[in-house]
């Protein structure tokens, strides 16, 4: 499964949208757009441990 479709369906089952995400990792929104749009294909391993500690997983878990 690509970070894109899994990060998607996260999203969806708790109800966070794109805003929310980046404000609570860190992260720039357009940053979080462009990998859930598949636009960027290689965040960065800083980028993904931001996004998994905000969603409390790893980042294993958040890139099955």
């Amino acid at each position: 499964m690509k970070i894109n479709d899994n990060l998607n369906r996260i999203l969806r089952e708790r109800k966070l949208n794109v805003r929310q995400l980046s404000k609570g990792a860190g992260v720039t929104h357009e940053n979080v757009y462009k990998i859930l749009n598949d636009k960027n294909k290689n965040p960065g391993v800083y980028t993904i441990k931001k996004i998994a500690d905000y969603l409390g997983l790893t980042v294993d878990e958040l890139l099955k």
